[in-house]
């Protein structure tokens, strides 16, 4: 995968095996590490985090030292997306919002996140939101120093969620090529009329 990645790009992974997700996730985060851009991790689990430590050494990243430096960032779905056990768009946006500031004032170069999605199997309190909060993130990344990567798993989450996710993300990783979505829709028809997953 060539680093090709720039800030205000929202980035779709739907990949095959947890693998594929972890080798993608490591290789865009590790691009943003070496560009002296905070990277922010948020996995499924702890367990899922100690993995991708493992991924992020086979691109020569040393996480413990990033970790230490503030510059890399790990947490779990839990305590990002599903704060005390709902998911709410709003409060999402102000998140990232902060983290980009505090990033830029830490003398980083801006923000990059990644996030598995694989939290949306728990049909947690407002999820139904997740939809209208992909195409808002369009909109985010392109007016901060930020960019964002969201991983779908295409063997657990549902066809349609998957489709969301095609129709939400400006850009997408195909066949291990980052590129232009041919089926992204701009945010103001995405989010139109969806209420549930």
């Amino acid at each position: 995968m060539p680093n090709e990645f720039k800030q205000g790009e929202h980035i779709c992974l739907v990949y095959e095996t947890a693998d594929e997700q972890r080798s993608v996730a490591a290789r865009y985060l590790a691009d943003g590490l070496q560009r002296g851009e905070r990277c922010l991790y948020v996995a499924e689990s702890r367990a899922a985090l100690e993995q991708f430590r493992i991924s992020l050494r086979d691109e020569g990243i040393d996480a413990e030292a990033f970790a230490g430096s503030g510059a890399l960032v790990e947490r779990t779905s839990h305590e990002v997306h599903l704060l005390d056990g709902t998911f709410d768009c709003e409060r999402m946006l102000h998140v990232l919002n902060e983290a980009v500031e505090s990033a830029l004032n830490d003398g980083f170069h801006g923000l990059r996140a990644c996030g598995d999605m694989s939290w949306l199997l728990e049909d947690a309190s407002g999820s139904d939101q997740v939809v209208a909060y992909e195409a808002l993130l369009n909109q985010f990344f392109q007016g901060v120093r930020g960019a964002g990567m969201c991983l779908y798993d295409r063997q657990r989450l549902p066809v349609e969620m998957i489709e969301h996710a095609f129709a939400t993300h400006s850009t997408a990783i195909v066949d291990g090529q980052h590129q232009p979505n041919p089926f992204y829709q701009p945010s103001s028809i995405a989010g139109r009329g969806v209420t549930s997953l």
